[in-house]
């Protein structure tokens, strides 16, 4: 009789921790650490050519550890300033050698944010076309964190 009521009681705990840890996990629910943070990113400015002329990237970056068990495509992100004031967002693209960023390991994410081509040196002129790359970096440089949103897969 007691071993059958002492089984009885353990079947009853264990189901009773069970339904206790749903209740935990869908109150608060599942994201990956990563997820729901500020971290530390920036804006770099890259000069490249296209069709002979002067072409200006702004590209965002953010370096990623997955901790999430799946591989990791993309990361979508608000990007702040020095003082957390928000200044955009975007879905920022993760690789690894043009493979995705998988379990366990690093990787970059990144994506222009902003582009000035030659088409502007020839609507305004050079000293317009720079006075804008320049106002454009200086803003694009108070990139200091990215609120990481959430992962696509």
């Amino acid at each position: 009789m007691n071993y059958s009521l002492n089984l009885v009681v353990r079947i009853f705990c264990v189901r009773l921790g069970v339904y206790c840890v749903i209740l935990l996990v869908s109150l608060l629910g599942l994201r990956p650490a990563l997820a729901d943070q500020d971290w530390r990113c920036s804006v770099d400015l890259i000069f490249a050519s296209e069709n002979g002329g002067s072409v200006a990237n702004y590209v965002l970056t953010l370096q990623v550890k997955n901790n999430t068990g799946r591989n990791i495509n993309g990361v979508s992100v608000i990007y702040k300033d020095a003082a957390k004031a928000v200044i955009g967002n975007t879905q920022l693209k993760c690789s690894v050698n043009e493979n995705p960023v998988k379990p366990g390991s690093y990787g970059e994410c990144s994506r222009i944010v902003q582009r000035i081509d030659t088409s502007y040196i020839n609507a305004f002129g050079t000293e317009k076309w720079t006075e804008i790359v320049n106002d454009q970096l200086q803003k694009l440089n108070s990139v200091n964190y990215c609120h990481v949103l959430g992962f696509s897969y």
